[in-house]
């Protein structure tokens, strides 16, 4: 971030001056059998300048960014040239250790005790072999995956550093990637680091115990928009503690407390605690897939688990990397837990892309309006699905407190926060450029915390479509793209679609209903609480051939009535065509939102053994694997809704 950039550079700077006055102290003009002499140290313009007795010239090294995890670079006379990790007074220790071996060496001296630090330095001039277990790794691992997969490096006479490039080409489509912050083709890097002796393999399939923080990074080099690295860490470094023989890491207990999750207790704990244990099952399963074959060694197993979860992060946690207790959506995202839910109040933007890939300010502004319909509905209590985990700090104190929880609702509460947002957008609305990300200080801690929340709770991905994107038939700008189906359920729509073929139809509902359907999914919810409409064609999700008709329920009106309502209103508002065009501004809000009305698009396979037709306008599919959302279209004027698009 170009913003944060100055203040990086002066903490960085900040830490090298205060570790150049330690290098004063401990080496400048300083006798040691094992070190050359430190004549003179400067700090100038990013780099220090040395001299050392006995070397004609100068020494410059060039401080690491990010300091002091990467590399320094030292450059100095007789072409010498070092890169060397840590902070400014170990390297310039290390230079000066092997400057001395280059002149003869360390003598050991009777009776003299070896300095701390003062091993042998002679891997700076020349790397030592690595273990014979640990070069069979590396082999294995080009082997598998590529003669430059594996590129190894000694940090220190104790220490070495793997890189290890993992491709993932094939495995997550471009439009997963897009939306979770990957590059679909290029390797995922992983630095590792490792002690000289250690063996991360005996040569019978066993691996000794591996600590997880040896696993440093995780990036796409030259991909800047990179964001799965602090879910991948935690899976890589579960992946290490299990491989040394410990249980998979749990944060919640086998058998989930619904209520925590923000869902009724009673009728759904059998199927949600299946789902969990599904989920950990699966994770189980990949682990032991991914090392099957414990012979091609460690970085061969560890590469393959890689792989294997890769498809799966919107499946867990990105934080606790355990499974949710609902079925997965598009979107990775965090769990309710309340311990996840503070660290992502902390870190969210470091954590999950869910915040990322929805900043359009107009899709940004549709997530709250969904929101705020659900959390003031006679029916909050039950289409309020999830109920908001949120923390936040009171003013003056940093210290962050659970405000909102579905253990507690406080439906009170919640709405006067909503009132709040509403009268913030109310007041911004007509404003040039107005959107919920520049209106933060307008908004108490509370109103802040929560729309950070609402946005990246949200687990399908809305995309707008531009103006030679959009479907010309409607009389409504705002029309997006809408992925809710993970990539698991869209790979078996698509081998549904080959054997029976598909279809369009249209699906209406109520714009309260529209926050839980984003987040859960379309489903079918005829005979529960949800439902609004009846089930007169039998249960399943109902949807139509006729636009119109879709949209008379997405108003939770009788069809019938509510063209007569759109007849009334084209007799003082007659549609007009500049109505259409998309504003430019990049930011803007929804207007009308107290008439909002919603409608998707959806693909439906056209299973005759299942998909039931009452008639041409009506279908009813009674399974969810047979329906995928595609579109979805938001209407802020009644005359938009007159003008019917039939399917045929």
């Amino acid at each position: 971030d170009a913003h944060c950039h100055p203040l990086i550079m002066s903490e960085r700077s900040s830490a090298i001056v205060a570790d150049l006055e330690v290098a004063r102290k401990e080496l400048l003009c300083v006798d040691s059998p094992c070190r050359a002499k430190l004549l003179r140290l400067d700090f100038d313009d990013d780099a220090v300048a040395f001299e050392v007795e006995g070397w004609d010239g100068e020494f410059t090294a060039f401080p690491a960014d990010p300091y002091p995890t990467g590399e320094t670079t030292v450059y100095g006379p007789d072409d010498l040239e070092m890169q060397l990790v840590g902070t400014i007074s170990q390297v310039i220790s290390n230079v000066l250790s092997a400057l001395q071996n280059r002149s003869g060496g360390c003598e050991q001296q009777e009776g003299l005790v070896d300095e701390p630090g003062d091993e042998d330095a002679s891997w700076i001039v020349e790397e030592m072999p690595l273990h014979p277990s640990l070069q069979h790794d590396v082999d294995s691992a080009r082997e598998l995956l590529g003669s430059d997969s594996v590129s190894a490096a000694q940090l220190s006479h104790q220490s070495w550093r793997l890189r290890l490039r993992v491709p993932i080409s094939g495995i997550v489509d471009e439009t997963t990637a897009k939306a979770w912050g990957l590059h679909p083709d290029m390797p995922i890097q992983v630095e590792i680091h490792l002690e000289s002796s250690f063996a991360v393999s005996d040569g019978t399939g066993c691996f000794p115990f591996l600590p997880p923080d040896c696993v440093k990074s995780a990036y796409q080099e030259g991909f800047e928009d990179f964001a799965l690295e602090k879910q991948l860490l935690r899976i890589l470094r579960d992946f290490c503690t299990v491989a040394s023989g410990a249980q998979m890491s749990s944060s919640s207990s086998a058998t989930p407390d619904c209520s925590s999750e923000g869902y009724p207790s009673a009728s759904n704990v059998e199927e949600e605690s299946d789902q969990f244990r599904q989920y950990r099952s699966k994770k189980e399963s990949l682990f032991n897939v991914a090392t099957s074959n414990k012979q091609q060694g460690f970085l061969s197993c560890f590469a393959r688990y890689l792989q294997l979860r890769l498809p799966t992060l919107h499946e867990y946690c990105t934080i606790c990397d355990e499974p949710f207790h609902v079925p997965p959506m598009f979107l990775r995202t965090v769990c309710r837990n309340e311990l996840c839910a503070y660290q992502f109040a902390e870190f969210g933007d470091k954590i999950t892309t869910a915040e990322g890939v929805n900043t359009q300010a107009e899709v940004v502004d549709l997530l709250v309006c969904m929101f705020n319909k659900a959390a003031t509905s006679q029916r909050s209590d039950a289409i309020l699905d999830p109920y908001p985990t949120v923390y936040a700090s009171a003013e003056g104190q940093s210290k962050r407190e659970l405000i909102f929880s579905p253990k507690n609702k406080d439906f009170k509460k919640l709405v006067a926060c909503v009132k709040e947002l509403e009268k913030v957008r109310n007041d911004n609305i007509f404003k040039l450029g107005a959107a919920w990300t520049a209106l933060t200080s307008c908004m108490s801690l509370d109103g802040q915390a929560l729309v950070k929340w609402i946005v990246s709770s949200n687990r399908s991905f809305l995309a707008p479509l531009q103006d030679n994107e959009r479907i010309s038939a409607f009389r409504t700008p705002f029309q997006y793209l809408l992925i809710s189906a993970p990539p698991e359920k869209e790979q078996r729509f698509q081998e549904l679609k080959k054997q029976h073929g598909s279809k369009f139809a249209f699906h209406g509902s109520s714009s309260e209903n529209w926050h839980s359907i984003l987040r859960n999914g379309l489903k079918n919810a005829s005979y529960t609480k949800l439902m609004t409409s009846g089930a007169a064609h039998g249960a399943g999700i109902y949807l139509s051939t006729e636009s119109s008709m879709s949209l008379a329920y997405s108003n939770r009106m009788h069809p019938v009535a509510a063209a007569a309502a759109v007849a009334r209103s084209l007799q003082h508002q007659p549609p007009d065509p500049s109505d259409l065009k998309r504003q430019k501004t990049g930011n803007r809000f929804v207007e009308n939102s107290d008439r909002l009305v919603m409608m998707a698009v959806c693909e439906v396979v056209c299973d005759p053994a299942r998909l039931r037709k009452p008639n041409e306008q009506i279908w009813v599919a009674p399974d969810a694997e047979m329906v995928c959302t595609r579109f979805f279209l938001v209407f802020t004027q009644v005359q938009d809704q007159a003008h019917n698009v039939s399917i045929a």
